[in-house]
């Protein structure tokens, strides 16, 4: 009997039970877990604890950048050609989103930000359903995502990264439909999986390797039909073999069989290749949806060129600097091992508790697909070359889902065996790990002791804004003398007048609330040699079509990494004879206020 051809226009579906005990497991819902509300109710707890820190975030400096280029969209221009920088302009979208709604203040990115976290924690928890059968293994893997997103403080956050993991999370669970109890899961409709292409597509608008996930996804959806296409493949073949060994080569064998019709196996094979091809083909279209309307609307702005300009010519020079004396292999086991092991004890702890209790068999499938996603996250942080704290954003919510697996596991063994001492011990050995690694970063005090100040703030109910730019400070950034500087224009500067800023805080123009006389937010196209000469250029020209009623020169900001070398904004003006000469001539300094020297219309 000729095997009947499958349905062509339906995609496999990669992570249904294949075992009729899986499905009676599904069946009959979760297994009870002792402490399991318990456990839900401390993660719920955990979450809102530190979705209300996250509010209490200033900006660093590349906050104020995309706040910047931000306002320039809303009041009618364009990234890269009004307001330089060079990172991919799906964040400046989100920012003016966060601007239109909730105005200029620092808050409002915040409140975008957390709406987008508590979004993403619903979303793990459905996906953990439909991938583990299990939803309260997505309530600790939100918790965890959520420990590892707040300890990353107010630098690393609200960066492209931290909303392309958001974005991520939903494009996975609209592909995962979810099944009825104790069936196979149906495969995705088309719709669903061109709207999680679309989502792919706009999470790479803001760091285009997270792209790469719709690759994963298609993969794993095409896995199934490939591997039932090689297995028939491989059965005709055997047959063949024996028809065409003959009888006298098979002694005692039955007659040979005739061979099977080729129209119907020719039929069967094209289905098959459809089944596998038909995902890759529907996410691939989503995907560049939200490219091709991004392209439009800069290409109808006139603004195209701007953006090749920066995204294909500046940012790889910009890249490069990491790779100097690098190898692949050493920068690829340096990434590696920074996801695994240097940011969060409790993430590495799940992950090794993952790998010692081997994921059952309907759970296999969850575990590579989100697996593939993390690798094609890697891959992009390690070609970035710079492995900043905040360029794993992204993949902290992935790995959640894996460690929040392993961790539950490993308590349903613990609690299973009735070994209550072995219970305590797994309690303990997870705090222990999220006391021994913390995702806080380039801070002088730990994330507990900061947790501490900023309840002091919000237990005061009035906002203490001396004690808040405390604590959004950082290295010779000082958000207070920011403030003041921005004061001391608003004071002396007549409103609309234009001011400039040479140095790398862009933070002053928003808070002096007085438009930047140039596109260059900041200096770094003017110390970097790569584009040094035509930026200063482009620069001289901005300024004498809008002379700057005041100069702020910044001291003592120096970014090996990124401009190239270690000098600051000061002393580069010694090589910089143009713009020296026209503050020298023009101005005359009115007041040093730390780090910052002023200058004045004479």
């Amino acid at each position: 009997m000729r095997d009947a051809a499958p349905d062509a226009t339906a995609a496999p579906a990669p992570l249904a039970p294949s075992s009729e005990s899986a499905r009676e497991r599904l069946a009959a819902g979760p297994p009870r877990v002792v402490g399991a509300r318990a456990i839900r109710a401390a993660s719920l707890g955990v979450i809102a604890f530190l979705l209300l820190q996250v509010l209490t975030y200033g900006y660093g400096r590349d906050q104020g950048i995309y706040a910047m280029v931000a306002r320039a969209v809303l009041d009618g221009g364009m990234p890269y050609r009004d307001a330089f920088d060079f990172k991919p302009p799906g964040i400046f979208l989100i920012y003016a989103l966060a601007r239109a709604l909730f105005g200029p203040a620092q808050w409002g990115i915040r409140v975008l930000e957390v709406l987008g976290l508590a979004g993403m924690c619903l979303a793990m928890a459905s996906l953990a359903a439909r991938l583990f059968g299990d939803r309260r293994i997505g309530v600790v893997a939100a918790a965890l995502a959520v420990l590892v997103h707040a300890q990353l403080d107010f630098w690393h956050t609200a960066q492209p990264e931290s909303f392309g993991g958001m974005l991520t999370i939903a494009a996975l669970l609209v592909a995962t439909p979810r099944g009825r109890d104790g069936a196979p899961r149906p495969a995705p409709r088309g719709a669903a999986l061109v709207l999680s292409g679309a989502l792919f597509g706009a999470a790479g608008l803001l760091k285009p390797p997270l792209a790469g996930g719709g690759v994963v996804l298609a993969v794993a959806l095409a896995a199934p039909a490939l591997a039932e296409l090689a297995r028939r493949g491989a059965a005709r073949a055997a047959v063949q073999r024996w028809i065409d060994a003959g009888p006298t080569a098979l002694q005692g064998e039955p007659a040979r069989p005739a061979p099977p019709a080729p129209g119907p196996v020719r039929s069967t094979a094209a289905a098959l290749l459809w089944a596998a091809l038909r995902p890759a083909l529907l996410i691939a279209l989503g995907g560049v949806l939200p490219v091709l309307a991004c392209a439009a609307w800069f290409a109808l702005r006139g603004a195209l060129g701007d953006l090749r300009e920066v995204l294909f010519v500046f940012t790889p020079h910009y890249t490069a600097l990491g790779w100097r004396g690098a190898s692949v292999l050493g920068m690829a086991w340096y990434g590696a091992s920074e996801w695994l092991v240097h940011y969060s004890g409790p993430l590495a702890f799940g992950l090794a508790c993952l790998v010692a209790l081997h994921p059952e068999r309907h759970e296999r499938a969850g575990v590579a697909l989100l697996s593939g996603v993390i690798a094609m996250h890697l891959v992009g942080v390690v070609m970035q070359a710079k492995f900043f704290p905040y360029h794993y954003g992204a993949t902290w919510p992935l790995t959640a889902m894996l460690a929040a697996l392993g961790l539950w596991k490993a308590w349903q063994r613990c609690t299973r065996s009735g070994a209550k001492a072995a219970a305590a011990a797994l309690l303990a050995a997870l705090v222990a790990t999220a006391f021994a690694r913390s995702a806080t970063k380039d801070v002088a005090d730990d994330y507990i002791e900061r947790c501490a100040k900023r309840i002091a703030v919000l237990a005061t109910g009035a906002r203490d804004q001396a004690r808040l730019d405390r604590l959004a400070s950082v290295a010779d950034v000082n958000a207070a003398a920011n403030r003041e500087v921005a004061m001391w224009l608003r004071e002396r500067v007549a409103p609309g007048r234009p001011v400039f800023v040479w140095g790398f805080e862009p933070v002053i123009y928003d808070l002096a609330d007085r438009p930047p006389a140039t596109r260059y937010l900041y200096n770094v196209p003017q110390r970097a040699a790569w584009a040094r000469q035509e930026a200063r250029d482009a620069l001289m020209r901005d300024l004498a079509a809008s002379p700057p009623a005041a100069i702020v020169v910044e001291r003592h900001d120096v970014f090996p990494s990124v401009t190239g070398d270690v000098i600051d904004s000061r002393d580069t003006l010694n090589g910089f004879p143009e713009l020296a000469g026209l503050i020298e001539e023009r101005y005359e300094l009115a007041v040093s206020i730390e780090d910052f020297e002023i200058h004045l219309e004479r």
